[in-house]
């Protein structure tokens, strides 16, 4: 397995780990860890997708990206 691939499924993991976790109550959706395994997933499967030319799944990583960040500093200055 390259360090590419290996990059992109360390990142659909984290996506789906946050995923599951949130259909099984395990976590919230507006929680850290949510939003944190939603940020750094979709930063590994941008990248994945960017070098391998998937520009459609970098259209979609980098817009999940943008609103992962969003919400992180939304909820920062809440408190």
């Amino acid at each position: 397995m390259s360090t590419l691939e290996l990059i992109g499924w360390l990142g659909a993991g984290c996506l789906l780990l946050g995923f599951a976790l949130n259909i099984f109550q395990k976590i919230q959706a507006e929680s850290n860890v949510y939003l944190l395994l939603n940020l750094i997933g979709s930063l590994l499967l941008l990248y994945n997708a960017f070098i391998n030319g998937a520009f459609p799944f970098v259209a979609v990583n980098f817009v999940w990206v943008v609103f992962s960040v969003f919400k992180l500093i939304q909820m920062a200055m809440r408190k």
